[in-house]
């Protein structure tokens, strides 16, 4: 499972990025890059209802049809070698418009879900990200049908442009407790401690898919697969949060990020420019400190054809939804954690065996019987965000 995943997902940097520094009030110029957003048709999405919470589902693609250079094919790999597009990110976005804030829940790419419809080779089934082969329509059918919530707008991010987005804020800071590397996607970190990440090696670190980690002498492999990367995205976006709000002062800057992003990212077609610039308003102050990330516990297990997959945790994953839907209304409580009054929130070790849903995960001298995975507690050898000096 480990070795699947291609990218990191920038949605939400890019998106919440671009409505953020919308807000400096440049209307005219808003509107100019507003239009340059692509915009895709989504069936299925419910209405928002004035100012109330709502859903956003980001999604990355791996997508290679924007391939055209024989340097991108090195780097991403070709259009014919890698075909059709599957969701490697999945995170649903609920937006709090009245308070500034935004919760986060990422679902895990392998997580093995019954896709509707009829299509050859994706329905019935499958795992969640195969359903967006056929598009956003099927991904956010999929979605509601497992998990019965609804969602209001989408968006999406590839590839292309990543590099510019970061570069265009200065690079972000993390802070590395240990050296990275993969030798597939490049990541090279040799040294320890708080710096400023480019977009290329950003791109690297989020991209890996054979991350190891420097440890008493040698090579550790991330054993944590789609849980450490979801962590290493959260990482990401809180780095970057602060280095947006820097260039709102600085209209090359500005403009470099937004055009970067702009060709990059897709939204759906029932979003207007009002209520972008309307987010924009209300999210200007957004900062690390106004947003919460969660990702849906699931039990892993192999499936009939012997692949490593993950099945949804019915009692978690509902106590989870529940809380991540009252968020922002009156029935959100104070109680913080969306897991649960009675969930254990169990780390991730190597110790973790693929199997039924009886496997047995270990956390020291302590076990949890029905094998569900919380991913609550990041991996010592992530980056944590940071300001260099």
């Amino acid at each position: 499972m480990q070795r699947r995943r291609k990218r990191l997902f920038i949605v939400i940097g890019s998106l919440v990025g671009v409505v953020v520094l919308l807000a400096t009030g440049v209307i005219v110029y808003a509107r100019w890059r507003f239009d340059q957003i692509p915009k895709v048709s989504v069936a299925g999405l419910t209405a928002r209802v004035g100012n109330d919470p709502f859903t956003v589902l980001l999604v990355g693609s791996d997508s290679r049809a924007f391939v055209s250079t024989a340097a991108q094919a090195s780097q991403f790999g070709s259009a014919a070698a890698q075909t059709g597009q599957r969701s490697d990110v999945i995170i649903l976005a609920r937006v709090a418009p009245a308070l500034g804030e935004v919760q986060l829940m990422s679902i895990p790419r392998d997580t093995y879900v019954d896709i509707p419809g009829n299509v050859a080779n994706v329905s019935g089934d499958n795992r969640i990200n195969t359903a967006f082969n056929s598009g956003p329509t099927l991904l956010v059918q999929t979605i509601e049908k497992s998990f019965h919530l609804q969602i209001n707008d989408y968006a999406e991010v590839n590839f292309p442009g990543f590099q510019g987005m970061v570069n265009a804020v200065g690079g972000i800071g993390l802070d590395f407790a240990y050296p990275v590397r993969d030798a597939y996607s490049d990541l090279n970190i040799p040294t320890t401690g708080c710096q400023l990440v480019s977009g290329a090696q950003a791109l690297a670190l989020v991209r890996s898919r054979h991350l190891y980690y420097y440890e008493n002498g040698t090579w550790q492999e991330d054993y944590g697969s789609d849980w450490s990367r979801i962590q290493r995205q959260d990482a990401f976006f809180r780095a970057l949060l602060p280095k947006l709000r820097t260039i709102t002062t600085n209209p090359g800057a500005l403009n470099s990020f937004l055009g970067a992003a702009t060709k990059n990212i897709a939204i759906d077609e029932t979003i207007s420019e009002s209520e972008l610039l309307g987010l924009a308003r209300s999210l200007s102050g957004l900062s690390a400190g106004h947003f919460t990330s969660e990702t849906l516990p699931t039990i892993p297990f192999t499936d009939s054809a012997g692949q490593d997959v993950l099945s949804p945790a019915p009692g978690p994953d509902e106590a989870m939804i529940k809380q991540f839907l009252a968020f922002g209304t009156s029935a959100a409580g104070a109680s913080g954690s969306a897991l649960g009054s009675n969930a254990s929130p169990i780390k991730l070790t190597a110790a973790t065996v693929a199997g039924s849903g009886t496997t047995v995960t270990t956390v020291g001298g302590s076990s949890d019987p029905s094998g569900v995975v919380y991913n609550t507690m990041p991996e010592a050898w992530n980056p944590k965000p940071c300001t260099p000096k």
